[in-house]
């Protein structure tokens, strides 16, 4: 399901289009730098799937897939307030891997 709406808001958002030239600099590599926050970003997520996969699936459904908390609540069939702990809890393990060096 997640996977659909990503596909289907990234198409929406003109994902079909590539871009063919070098921007700033990107044909020499300086692009580097700018790609370097998407990675950690990435790999956070990666590590927080690994500790509580719940939360990384929360952290999908609200933030990649734009469900609300009470959406997101009456799916996992909980109360909304439970889904806006787990939200803080997931801010705040992702917050705490984005730190570390």
């Amino acid at each position: 399901m997640i996977d659909y709406v990503r596909r289907r808001r990234a198409k929406k958002r003109g994902a079909e289009f590539q871009l063919t030239g070098a921007l700033d600099g990107a044909a020499d590599g300086s692009d580097a730098p700018a790609a370097e926050p998407l990675e950690r970003l990435g790999d956070a997520l990666d590590t927080l799937g690994q500790v509580d996969p719940a939360l990384a699936q929360l952290v999908d459904l609200h933030f990649f897939c734009g469900l609300s908390f009470g959406e997101i609540a009456s799916l996992r069939e909980m109360s909304e307030r439970t889904v806006q702990r787990d939200w803080r809890k997931a801010r705040l393990l992702l917050h705490r891997t984005l730190q570390e060096p």
